[in-house]
């Protein structure tokens, strides 16, 4: 017979067990999220796909935006990481990116693995442009990227257009804009409409801003480690 000791300890076990597995299977779940953003364009925003090799996922988010035929593609940080091994992968990957106009920021996982010059000469190549607290003038009107900060304590800023962002706590000092996307929380860990952990101010999808704005918040595509909980991958399309 187990002791009180043992049954607790393999009780233990097991649903650590469970949340490993659990966790592990939401991060081969794929949503695509359609939001209207009265942008009078299609477009669709790639966040967190910290590429590590090109699996069935990576290959299933090439196939949708093939599919949509996107009149832009914007790429919303953390495509790279300590573990992207190969940035000839990466770049592979990039050129499959199909769209009139192309757009990205930087990450965190971009500059803290070193990677961020590299993967800046790989976007240009591909077409993309880089935003870095600039902004461009495309077909839905102007856009403004802003970089990532590793203190998050980003200056106050009006803008106008559309806000792209790796970090959701930006949207705190930006007023003027009509949307703001972002990514980097992986959707933190939400049960029963309960945000139990974020590492940020937003944690997931839809809020309305101060000033009438709107920003979203994208659960992302990937992850440096291969764990998950409530929170499954995400497209997000936007028009």
């Amino acid at each position: 017979m187990l002791t009180r000791r043992q049954f607790i300890a393999i009780s233990s076990l097991a649903l650590a067990g469970a949340c490993l597995s659990v966790g592990y299977v939401t991060t081969k779940e794929l949503e695509v999220t359609r939001i209207d953003l009265g942008l009078g364009r299609k477009i669709v925003f790639l966040a967190d796909l910290h590429i590590h090799g090109i699996d069935d996922v990576k290959e299933n988010v090439l196939s949708i935006v093939a599919k949509e035929q996107p009149d832009a593609v914007l790429i919303g940080g953390d495509t790279v990481d300590a573990l992207t091994l190969s940035m000839e992968v990466v770049d592979s990957y990039i050129s499959r990116l199909e769209a009139k106009e192309k757009f990205a920021v930087m990450g965190n996982h971009e500059y803290w693995s070193g990677k961020a010059e590299d993967f800046s000469k790989i976007l240009k190549n591909n077409g993309f442009i880089l935003l870095k607290d600039s902004s461009a003038q495309a077909s839905f009107g102007k856009i403004y990227g802003l970089d990532w900060r590793d203190d998050r304590n980003y200056p106050e800023r009006k803008l106008e257009g559309l806000v792209i962002v790796h970090d959701p706590n930006a949207a705190l000092s930006i007023s003027g804009a009509q949307a703001v996307l972002a990514g980097h929380t992986h959707g933190g860990v939400v049960i029963a409409g309960w945000t139990v952990y974020s590492n940020s101010v937003y944690t997931r999808g839809l809020y309305r801003l101060k000033d009438g704005g709107v920003l979203y918040v994208s659960r992302g595509l990937g992850q440096l480690l291969p764990l998950r909980y409530t929170s499954p991958l995400e497209l997000v399309i936007a028009e």
